[in-house]
């Protein structure tokens, strides 16, 4: 019996891993986590507008590695995806009856490979905007970057807007990585 409990104490101590995931860096923003409870990577990058009336809405920026989940369906994703998707924060959630939409000046995000190679993709949800109420999680199915695994790039945006007001943005590189934590039960 304290074999097990042993081995048990000794797993719990030694954390999980995160697996490989695609860690965003920028010179604006924040990192946020994708599961609010949950532990592990921080693979999110999360911006907001600098005005008082709209600063509890962010907008983020993941970016899934092949093998990632995403709705419907449960389909695991073939490539690198871009997934955007809007959070509303407390405590200044705003009227619910306010109509909020996020958009952008161009579809075109900028993609820039660590060997230097450049190219632009278009992101559906940009050509048509979304509403950060009903796009709010990480799990929807984005927009392919590349062929397969990418493991190193940097991703410049068109200008972003909630409700017209524009969301201050910096060019964001994803570099791959993998971190231990200690798991927790509530995930």
């Amino acid at each position: 019996m304290n074999k097990y409990l042993l081995c048990s104490l000794l797993a719990l101590v030694a954390g999980c891993s995160t697996g490989p995931y695609l860690h965003p860096e920028s010179s604006v923003g924040q990192n946020a986590l994708l599961s609010r409870t949950c532990p592990g990577a921080h693979a999110a990058i999360s911006f907001t507008p600098l005005s008082e009336e709209l600063n509890w809405v962010h907008v983020l920026v993941y970016v899934a590695p092949p093998g990632t989940l995403s709705w419907p369906g449960k389909v695991r994703a073939t490539d690198t995806e871009l997934r955007l998707f809007g959070r509303l924060y407390k405590p200044h959630l705003g009227n619910p009856a306010t109509s909020l939409w996020v958009s952008a000046a161009s579809p075109d995000v900028t993609v820039k490979l660590a060997s230097g190679q450049t190219y632009q993709v278009s992101i559906e949800q940009l050509k048509t905007g979304f509403d950060p109420k009903q796009t709010s999680t990480s799990s929807i199915k984005g927009t392919a970057l590349g062929k397969g695994d990418m493991d190193d790039f940097t991703l410049t945006f068109p200008d972003i807007f909630v409700n017209g007001e524009k969301v201050p943005m910096a060019p964001i590189r994803f570099k791959k990585h993998e971190e231990r934590y200690a798991p927790v039960f509530n995930c």
